[in-house]
């Protein structure tokens, strides 16, 4: 006998609802009267599918953090080299920063939000990072870095760098960020 799930649109809803505002205004102004008005439920029907906030932000930050990487991490198998494929990264970010919605990584923003460390939500952001920095890691141990940890490090605080750096100054992603990812990454590749 199966079991089937069905889809709880009002659940997708509420979610789809908080995390444009948590994006775009931010968590802590962000209050659940203003996500369920928004979204047309009752708080009692966002509370039965979210037990708080606290587990609402981490649902947004588990969809958001997947979707963002999505959108800017190519996949390990295509017919790109591990080099090019670690480029593609900073070029993808360089054109989701082109979006008129942009407002950086929603990883950081929760992180820099969230002044507790042991929030739930915190922990969430970082596994978000370490996917990436993962992916760097791999790339350049495929392209023959001398130091793939080190390099993938590296290559993180550039695209972090990058999403601080158009936010504090209103801008886009200037191509400097791509020109600084290419120069650590060819300093750490065999000639």
């Amino acid at each position: 006998m199966s079991t089937e799930t069905r889809p709880d649109k009002v659940r997708d809803r509420i979610l789809k609802t908080a995390g444009e505002l948590f994006y775009c205004e931010g968590i802590n102004a962000t209050g659940v009267d203003r996500i369920s008005e928004a979204a047309g439920v009752s708080k009692r029907s966002l509370y039965q599918r979210f037990a708080s906030k606290d587990e609402l932000v981490v649902a947004y930050l588990v969809a958001a953090g997947a979707a963002y990487l999505d959108g800017v991490v190519p996949s390990e198998d295509d017919e790109r080299t591990p080099r090019d494929r670690m480029l593609a990264v900073f070029s993808g970010l360089q054109n989701k920063s082109f979006e008129t919605d942009f407002r950086g990584c929603p990883c950081i923003n929760a992180a820099a939000e969230l002044a507790d460390a042991a929030h739930p939500a915190r922990a969430t952001a970082v596994e978000n990072k370490l996917l990436l920095q993962g992916f760097f890691a791999r790339q350049a141990a495929l392209a023959g870095a001398l130091d793939p940890h080190g390099l993938a490090q590296q290559l993180m605080m550039v695209f972090d760098g990058g999403m601080s750096y158009a936010l504090v100054h209103d801008t886009t992603i200037p191509g400097s960020c791509h020109a600084a990812a290419q120069a650590l990454i060819e300093a750490q590749l065999p000639r």
